[in-house]
């Protein structure tokens, strides 16, 4: 009997142990730290906040496999987490108020958040403690603007501040001073006033056709008498980076889930909202959106007719389910008032459908079935809320 007893005993050890080993490229890091002793880092206040966001990243990744309705939202979701995480990561933790840059949002790959993907988004990471100096110039792009968040950690943000480019007080070729200073600066310049709390500044361009537009540039510095002197980062300094990129994490990943959730249960019908509605500081200021889920099957399309409202800039622009814009690099899944076919009246039709019909103003669903359509209208109060038709592809050829 113990010949017995011993063996199985031995085998169920090893399966015990087997499935408490990580796996995969982690079996390998935790073979290379066998010998290591057991530090007292672990106590840290950034290992705990490390902790937090693995768990955050872990209950996303369930929360897209179970909210997916296909293989293809599901994989895009997976790729989709990493890039959430890589943008808030560079715009949180690698962000220095005391030596602060713009570092870019997006990338030509990377098109999270519910971007707009003609238009560049830029954010510097300050603190209401310090004060600093924009310089920098509009060049030809449609519209420029500067967004001053406050609230820091895993405060709620709100928008502290605003100007955009009309009160920027730009000479005749363009160039500007901004100040974002806790007193009213002497020197000449647009000034905004910053907060105790403040956190960020975001810097949005819209471009209606980069053949042709010139793209603004602006740089940032902190200035004054009260910069303490460059030293490594302290443990709260770090801990607080991966807070608040836990918060940047959570923000950009639900808000699928949060940007007027009536629209999941009321599909291709479009919704008008504000900044206002949808949170100043994650939303221009400046635009009317009008916002759709949209819900159609491989042998339908959507006809979205619309007469666009004076404006100096405004676009279409499709999104997965994730509010995540697909390959707008090449494919049409986005238009600007510079790249689409109106009719004779000045309305313009598009066609939301699965492939080319071979009709004007074109939007590619790029085989998804449900995602969500913005337009931006900027600078206007209100306009006729796009109608939507939903009809079989076959019949587009009959409009």
């Amino acid at each position: 009997m113990k010949k017995i007893i011993l063996p199985t005993a031995l085998l169920l050890a090893g399966l015990f142990v087997g499935y408490q080993l990580p796996r995969g490229p982690a079996l390998f890091a935790w073979i290379g730290s066998l010998g290591s002793n057991q530090s007292s880092y672990h106590s840290l206040e950034a290992s705990g906040e490390f902790d937090q966001l693995l768990e955050l990243m872990q209950v996303t990744k369930n929360n897209v496999l179970n909210e997916a309705e296909s293989e293809q939202e599901a994989i895009e979701g997976l790729r989709w987490i990493l890039r959430v995480l890589s943008m808030s990561t560079e715009v949180a933790a690698d962000g220095d108020p005391r030596l602060p840059y713009f570092q870019r949002m997006d990338t030509p790959a990377r098109k999270v958040g519910g971007d707009n993907p003609d238009g560049e988004y830029d954010l510097a990471v300050i603190d209401g403690k310090f004060d600093y100096r924009i310089t920098g110039n509009l060049g030809t792009v449609r519209y420029l603007s500067f967004t001053i968040s406050g609230g820091q950690g895993m405060t709620p943000r709100y928008m502290a501040g605003y100007i955009g480019d009309d009160d920027l007080q730009a000479d005749a070729d363009g160039n500007f001073t901004l100040w974002l200073t806790r007193e009213r600066p002497s020197a000449p310049g647009a000034w905004i006033p910053l907060p105790e709390d403040a956190s960020s500044i975001l810097v949005r361009q819209y471009i209606a056709d980069r053949q042709k537009e010139t793209l603004a540039s602006y740089q940032i510095e902190a200035i004054g008498d009260s910069l303490p002197a460059l030293s490594p980062p302290t443990h709260s300094e770090i801990a607080m980076g991966i807070r608040a990129t836990a918060y940047a994490f959570l923000k950009l990943s639900t808000l699928h889930k949060t940007v007027l959730p009536e629209m999941l249960d009321a599909p291709n019908q479009f919704f008008q909202a504000t900044s206002k509605n949808l949170g100043g500081e994650i939303s221009g200021t400046e635009n009317l959106y009008m916002l759709m889920h949209f819900n159609i099957a491989e042998d339908e399309a959507l006809v979205v007719d619309v007469k666009p409202p004076a404006s100096r800039y405004w676009n279409l622009t499709m999104e997965s389910i994730w509010h995540e814009t697909p390959d707008y690099l090449n494919r049409p899944v986005s238009r600007t008032l510079e790249n689409v076919t109106p009719g004779p009246d000045g309305r313009v039709r598009f066609i939301l459908a699965h492939e080319d019909p071979g009709l004007p103003n074109w939007i590619d669903t790029i085989s998804h079935h449900r995602g969500f359509l913005t337009f931006r209208w900027l600078e206007v109060e209100n306009t006729e809320v796009p109608k939507v038709t939903k009809i079989k592809f076959s019949e587009l050829e009959r409009l």
